[in-house]
């Protein structure tokens, strides 16, 4: 309390000059004093969650507690103070301010992350990727990827994640970290291309975080992924894990293996090799050989719901759930509303989901794509329902998608991905309509009365 008091008359300059010299030092004790420091340079409107994970941290036994001390004594110190300086002290609290004042002069927020695939290859030909009918001959030219994390910067954005593809297939993908080491990277992959030395090197830049994808142990990623794939993964995990590095897991929760995927055994084996946050996303029957069958019911995004719950509850691991966290950010968040989605041919999609774009990102600005009436089309129906239970405008709400494509006329980024508004269009529907009257009793029990 001592440390907090005497913030008191500290300007927020001085609270950045504060954090920066704790950096080196992170420690319990010295997070603890961030997150006071903290305060002084967030918005008003983020000051509580500040506050609330600082309650975390001082309460023994707290699963966010014990997330904080396995990243503490877990990940290597030098990718640490990188990951307190990209992330939590750029990209977290930083861009709010640069972002309010991009809002007031350009009448728009920008997001708070985009998505780029720097490639449309890979080395994998997975059942049901939703990348997978992309063109594999374009990629991004570096010279446009590094315009775009420039103008990305100039707006508060400081967070990027990327995919693909296969992003470590991309030729120049070091050279793009490097350049931009002032830049937090979540790194979706398949995780067969890391070897000991990849590892290394991702040590040694400390601002990119794999995240690796697998669909449950070997039966069921193999099955998916080619057999051997599994292996190769164990691999990666002890690369990165001898490194040091903060690794995440990517989850594409099916019908088949929504048990699996949640269960103790596997978050428990998760843990066990290095893995600190987990992505839960529904398949969506976009891409290669869409299969309606292969989406969880309605009863198990419940299921997944109340997993996701207890798991945080009894694991020191992050979930991230891509539909039943929707109501803590206000329901979908594509089309800039918090990201959007630049594919290697340059075509800008608002969601990795929606396979249609106006622009690209060749031809235009950052700012101009924002700007695109295809985008402003979509953010003014945002929510989609007062129920943040069905975010989705694809899946849970395609009479908006279809209205929004009759409205804007945006083009298909690849063969084939109109088949979710006609041939999948009767069975979308039906999914809809049971998923509305399901997550509406339970919005209406468990998050409207608190409202």
């Amino acid at each position: 309390m001592e440390f907090s008091e005497s913030l008191k008359n500290f300007t927020r300059e001085q609270a950045i000059k504060g954090m920066l010299e704790l950096l080196p030092h992170v420690s319990e004790e010295t997070f603890l004093k961030l997150t006071y420091l903290a305060e002084k340079i967030v918005t008003e409107d983020t000051r509580p969650v500040v506050r609330t994970v600082r309650k975390h941290l001082q309460t023994e036994g707290d699963p966010v507690k014990l997330i904080f001390h396995r990243v503490m004594t877990e990940v290597s110190p030098p990718v640490l103070k990188k990951l307190a300086k990209t992330f939590f002290i750029d990209a977290l609290m930083e861009s709010e301010r640069i972002r309010d004042k991009f809002e007031k002069e350009n009448g728009f927020r920008p997001p708070f992350t985009m998505i780029i695939d720097p490639t449309s290859r890979c080395n994998l030909n997975c059942l049901g990727c939703y990348a997978g009918k992309y063109k594999k001959g374009p990629e991004l030219p570096f010279e446009v990827i590094d315009r775009v994390l420039s103008e990305a910067k100039d707006m508060g954005i400081r967070f990027i994640a990327m995919t693909g593809g296969e992003p470590f297939f991309y030729r120049d993908i070091l050279k793009v970290w490097e350049k931009h080491n002032d830049l937090q990277f979540m790194v979706y992959t398949n995780g067969t291309l890391i070897d000991e030395q990849m590892a290394i090197k991702l040590h040694e830049l400390g601002n990119v975080s794999p995240v690796i994808s697998l669909e449950g142990f070997e039966d069921e990623t193999d099955y998916r992924r080619g057999k051997g794939t599994f292996q190769k993964i164990l691999n990666c995990f002890t690369y990165l894990k001898k490194q040091g590095i903060l690794t995440g897991a990517s989850c594409m929760v099916t019908s088949k293996n929504i048990e699996t995927i949640t269960s103790d055994e596997f978050i428990d084996f998760l843990i066990a090799n290095g893995v600190f946050y987990i992505w839960y996303f529904l398949f969506v029957p976009v891409g290669k050989d869409p299969d309606v069958s292969l989406m969880p019911t309605p009863e198990q995004r419940e299921y997944l719901r109340k997993r996701d719950e207890a798991i945080r509850k009894t694991r020191p691991i992050f979930i991230g759930d891509f539909w039943n966290d929707a109501p803590a950010v206000g329901g979908c968040i594509a089309a800039g509303r918090n990201y959007l989605h630049i594919i290697s041919s340059g075509d800008v999609q608002p969601c990795v989901f929606v396979h249609y774009a106006v622009d690209n990102i060749k031809e235009k600005s950052l700012k101009e794509v924002l700007s695109s009436g295809f985008f402003r089309a979509i953010r003014a129906r945002q929510p989609y329902s007062h129920n943040y239970l069905t975010p989705c405008m694809i899946i849970d709400h395609p009479e908006v998608y279809r209205e929004v494509i009759r409205a804007c006329k945006p083009s298909p980024t690849h063969e084939g991905a109109e088949a979710i508004l006609t041939t999948l269009k009767e069975q979308i529907d039906e999914y809809s309509r049971k998923v509305r009257i399901i997550e509406g009793e339970i919005w209406e029990k468990e998050y409207a009365c608190h409202n």
